[in-house]
């Protein structure tokens, strides 16, 4: 059951000092206007139910997450902060006996409400900005940039390790469940973990004979992923039926893990494949898998000295000159600058209501059908 406000008071916030009750300028300011009943409409629609455990106060959840943006705390340290600060406390709208949510909770809600309602929150915050005059939103300054992965640097071998380990792991809590217990499943971590060393020796030597030499523990590994699978789908057709009678938590458990295990051996193949390829000599592979841990992640080349390659998400942002975000996407793989003009000053426009007298790019949107389009705008 969503909750939007805490109603409950404690006595023991009266009884505070005024020192402790008073907050800072900063913190004032994002106080009071995430007050307004505007940033709740995407949660209202989305949802609201009359059934279920109360939620953290939507309230409670945005001023949380505003402190771990604004400090770049992670969960763990985000809740032992706040549970120390009684500035904190109050700022969140948490009385002095009430306990912080668990960080396992403040991610799962993150995950669930989604990048959808980010999004109109940041509208209705630029929205609330303009009304106030205290952004103009004359200028308009388009660009990409790439949103990295928390991800290590790809190779075959190495995600093949990776897609090995992950399998064998679900297999064992599978078979933990009750289910498929007398399927034979020999996990390789051992041969795997030997090649992996080898492999890490051979590099330091930066010869053509270091090349030879990890592709031949590549297959070495390919070979012992390949086993892996085909035991993990006999271990996945036979976890069908229940070796015993099992209660409806742990039926519903099993399913989960199937599905889970079902999806890996996907991602599995298509490693597998890419390495395969990768053995025979080719080197361009078309969508390739950079992480079964984030498969949608990308590589992406921007032409950077520093780094000629990147793994993550291409990001469009379009800020005024105040340097406030107007509106931005997220795209996976490496779309053109010159398609992505048209949507940005669209839904700039949408958020503001206005269009802007100047729009500033980089040569990669240059184009005539930019240039034609940006002169119908005006």
């Amino acid at each position: 059951m969503l909750r939007l406000r805490d109603p409950q008071e404690s006595l023991w916030d009266e009884l505070l000092p005024p020192q402790a009750r008073t907050l800072s300028a900063e913190l004032t300011a994002v106080d009071a206007c995430l007050a307004g009943d505007r940033f709740f409409e995407p949660y209202r629609q989305r949802f609201h139910t009359l059934i279920g455990r109360p939620t953290v106060p939507v309230e409670t959840y945005l001023r949380l997450m505003y402190l771990k943006h604004r400090y770049k705390l992670g969960y763990e340290l985000l809740v032992r902060e706040v549970a120390d600060s009684l500035h904190w406390r109050r700022f969140c709208h948490l009385t002095l006996d009430a306990p912080v949510p668990h960080p396992t909770t403040l991610s799962k809600l993150t995950r669930k409400y989604g990048p959808h309602v980010v999004h109109e929150l940041n509208r209705f915050l630029v929205q609330h900005a303009r009304e106030r005059k205290l952004v103009r939103c004359r200028k308009l300054r388009v660009d990409t940039t790439v949103v990295q992965a928390p991800i290590d640097y790809p190779t075959d071998i190495g995600l093949l390790a990776d897609s090995a380990r992950v399998v064998t792991r679900t297999v064992r809590r599978l078979q933990a469940a009750g289910a498929a217990v007398r399927t034979v499943f020999r996990s390789r971590a051992w041969s795997i973990k030997r090649a992996l060393a080898t492999v890490g020796r051979s590099l330091r030597m930066r010869t053509d004979e270091a090349k030879t030499a990890v592709l031949k523990h590549t297959a070495r590994v390919l070979r012992c992923t390949r086993q892996i699978s085909r035991q993990a789908q006999r271990v996945l057709h036979n976890s069908r039926r229940l070796g015993r009678p099992a209660a409806g938590r742990t039926a519903a458990l099993v399913q989960r893990t199937r599905l889970r295990l079902r999806r890996q051996l996907q991602l599995t193949a298509q490693v597998m494949a890419q390495a395969r390829l990768r053995i025979r000599g080719t080197t361009t592979i078309p969508d390739r898998l950079v992480s079964i841990f984030d498969p949608e992640a990308r590589p992406i080349r921007r032409g950077k000295l520093s780094v000629k390659t990147e793994f993550g998400y291409k990001a469009l942002l379009a800020e005024t000159e105040d340097r406030v975000i107007t509106h931005y996407e997220v795209h996976v793989g490496n779309p053109n600058d010159s398609g992505l003009l048209a949507p940005a000053l669209e839904g700039h426009t949408q958020t503001v209501m206005r269009t802007p007298r100047v729009v500033a790019t980089d040569r990669g949107f240059g184009s005539k059908d930019n240039e034609a389009f940006l002169r119908n705008t005006a």
